[in-house]
């Protein structure tokens, strides 16, 4: 990746209007993505000193800085098992260390364990200018008007659950899974190799049941009963796992 002018704004509005006022703009976060490819970008937007980089925890459940990195969010003890779980198997900690939640989002990669987490966690995303949106409306729409992620709101569950399969413990995702239980259950499936879908259930016993509400597709990665099978076998493990919860 080669840089052609570089900015590091001290405000969130100088930061906006240079995206919108700037032709071919590109926001960084944690940049890993961008580093990896090979491109010139004319005009890039550093996100790190907009102060976006906290954990917040509500009494509705707690806010995440779109600056703050996947390894800020494996070593907090009070983030949910199912998000903290999912990072934990993203590439190495150094890696970790450089990739925010916030690039993570934007992305929209339909690989992405973080999605799938935050998918079946019911997060809301807080935009500059568009205000909150639903996480599933984002993957399923995107943002109509170039715009900036401030945070990602997540409400409080009793429990949650996240487990993927990759080839490599380093690799990308061939079918990830993760659950969250408040009221009900909601189970999140991604790398399907679609973004990740959710789906709301009173109970998530009859495995076959929750499996026919998701659509397996095959790309060059894997073929879409390859990935059924595997996340047969990650739903019956997150089963086992939500049978504990009930003696909690």
């Amino acid at each position: 990746m080669k840089i052609k002018e570089y900015s590091n704004p001290r405000n969130i509005k100088d930061a906006y209007e240079q995206l919108i006022s700037r032709e071919k703009a590109t926001i960084m976060g944690g940049g890993v993505f961008l580093k990896l490819q090979r491109r010139t970008l004319p005009f890039v937007i550093d996100l790190s000193n907009l102060g976006l980089t906290g954990i917040e925890t509500t009494p509705t459940g707690f806010t995440i800085g779109a600056m703050v990195t996947l390894r800020q969010i494996e070593t907090d003890a009070s983030i949910p098992d199912g998000l903290r779980e999912c990072v934990k198997q993203i590439a190495g900690v150094a890696v970790r260390n450089m990739a925010t939640v916030g690039g993570s989002v934007m992305g929209r990669y339909p690989f992405s364990d973080v999605l799938t987490a935050l998918v079946a966690l019911n997060a809301t995303l807080a935009f500059y200018k568009k205000g909150e949106v639903p996480i599933s409306e984002f993957l399923d729409q995107g943002l109509e008007k170039a715009d900036i992620l401030l945070s990602i709101s997540v409400p409080k569950v009793k429990h949650s659950f996240f487990q993927t399969y990759k080839k490599v413990y380093t690799d990308f995702s061939l079918v990830n899974l993760s659950i969250a239980k408040a009221d009900t259950y909601t189970v999140s499936m991604g790398a399907t190799p679609k973004h990740a879908k959710a789906i709301t259930l009173e109970s998530i016993d009859d495995v076959r049941a929750v499996l026919d509400q998701f659509d397996f597709q095959t790309d060059r990665r894997a073929s879409a009963a390859y990935r059924r099978a595997l996340a047969k076998a990650l739903l019956e493990d997150a089963v086992e796992e939500a049978k504990k919860w009930k003696s909690l």
